[in-house]
């Protein structure tokens, strides 16, 4: 069990980064998208070095921000779509998170 959570928080961590760094790119390097990508690393250590709590943390502040962001991607619709199918992975990686019992036991085995 922990082992398949250890997968997901890779996988979750990945993604963090990978799409702070398609932010980057796909909106330019701005200060806002640097300081996010800082962010986002930052939510992925806290996963990866197994913080207590981290994943509800992490969890928690993924889904305020794409709350953040969603009604402005809403109301640019059709261009935006790209932004609300990252929320909507934003969302499912949070839920996975708090309710996978394999992510629950890969932080139990760090508390042991």
């Amino acid at each position: 069990m922990p082992e398949t959570g250890k997968r997901f928080i890779i996988g979750i961590s990945a993604y963090l980064i990978a799409k702070s760094i398609l932010n980057l790119v796909l909106g330019g390097f701005a200060m806002g998208n640097i300081v996010m990508l800082a962010i986002q690393a930052g939510f992925a250590a806290l996963l990866l070095f197994r913080v207590k709590y981290g994943n509800w943390i992490v969890g928690i502040l993924t889904v305020l921000l794409a709350a953040y962001y969603l009604p402005g991607n809403l109301s640019g619709l059709p261009g935006t779509w790209l932004y609300l199918a990252e929320a909507a992975v934003d969302i499912g990686a949070s839920v996975l998170l708090f309710v996978s019992p394999d992510v629950k036991a890969y932080f139990q085995e760090n508390a042991s």
